[in-house]
């Protein structure tokens, strides 16, 4: 599980990294640099919590593990709904930039949770 996330931290790493050097350099906007990094944290920590509830579950039963995969989601989704709604009150954030990076590091790590879960249910096969 740890090799499979820590390609998704580096990409993520070096895509911040890029969007600083963006916003330093001028070339984008400081607000729209900002609607960016707040998508890329909200998608970030939905991610780091999939990682926290999986990490527990890993070694428990198939229903505790559905529990925290399936019924996992309902929750993250809603701390993203919260985290959405507090990004656009508080920060004052470009709406499109922000729904759209969103959308896409959604994605991208809505991919390695698939992944990560696949390779858990492989797993699986394999013992019985």
């Amino acid at each position: 599980m740890i090799k499979k996330s820590r390609s998704a931290f580096v990409i993520t790493a070096s895509a911040v990294a890029l969007i600083l050097i963006l916003i330093i350099m001028g070339l984008i906007g400081y607000r729209t640099g900002i609607s960016i990094l707040a998508a890329a944290g909200c998608a970030l920590l939905n991610f780091l919590l999939f990682l926290l509830g999986y990490s527990f579950s890993i070694q428990k039963s198939n229903k505790i593990f559905l529990l925290f995969t399936i019924g996992g989601i309902g929750v993250r989704l809603l701390i993203m709904l919260v985290l959405v709604i507090l990004s656009i009150k508080i920060l004052k954030i470009e709406l499109f930039d922000f729904i759209f990076t969103l959308f896409i590091w959604y994605t991208f790590f809505l991919v390695y949770e698939i992944k990560i879960v696949g390779s858990r249910i492989e797993t699986r096969k394999g013992k019985n």
